[in-house]
């Protein structure tokens, strides 16, 4: 009699919709609207490439006002709509946006523990004190399910301020309603 346990298995995956970026998406609850926003405290962005548009990415450095942009893609390029690499570094300027670009001297491989080490001596000497969200500049192809979990961990090791989590683009099951951020 064959393990009925080893059965393949049919799931129904429920239609995903793209959720459009919002200002409030970076703005603490209880700021008088959008008249003083102020950042929102313990915000973690994952920004998945090639998945986001240019304006999402524009979008995101506008509202989120991030105090850094980390990369941790093996081949940092950002060639999504009319965006190029100047503008991007002109966004960062313009914003006050600090980049940190872990990987390029990796040699373009894609060892996670080296990037992670590397990030982790980052924060033992800065010491980010996430008053302003931070962004992960993350290539989809070269990220895993662990990899979300091991940053945050690393992330949580030297702070305790990390409290919530929001990919970009973000995409729902269409059947699910409410809150976009996850809170750990």
């Amino acid at each position: 009699m064959p393990d009925e346990t080893k059965r393949n298995q049919l799931y129904i995956v429920p239609k995903q919709k793209r959720m459009p970026i919002s200002a409030l998406d970076f703005v603490e609850p209880g700021t008088q609207g959008m008249l003083f926003p102020a950042p929102k405290h313990g915000l973690i962005l994952f920004v998945l490439f090639p998945d986001v548009t240019e304006q999402e990415f524009r979008d995101v450095l506008k509202s989120a006002m991030p105090s850094y942009v980390i990369e941790l893609r093996a081949s940092p390029r950002f060639d999504i709509g009319n965006l190029t690499r100047q503008a991007a570094f002109q966004a960062f300027q313009h914003h006050n946006i600090n980049y940190l670009d872990l990987t390029s001297a990796l040699m373009k491989t894609s060892d996670i523990d080296a990037v992670l080490y590397r990030l982790r001596d980052f924060l033992r000497e800065m010491r980010p004190k996430f008053d302003r969200p931070m962004i992960f500049l993350v290539n989809r192809a070269e990220s895993n399910e662990t990899l979300v979990p091991r940053v945050m961990e690393a992330l949580t090791e030297f702070s305790a301020e990390p409290k919530h989590i929001l990919e970009v683009p973000h995409f729902v099951d269409e059947s699910r309603t409410g809150p976009r951020i996850a809170v750990l």
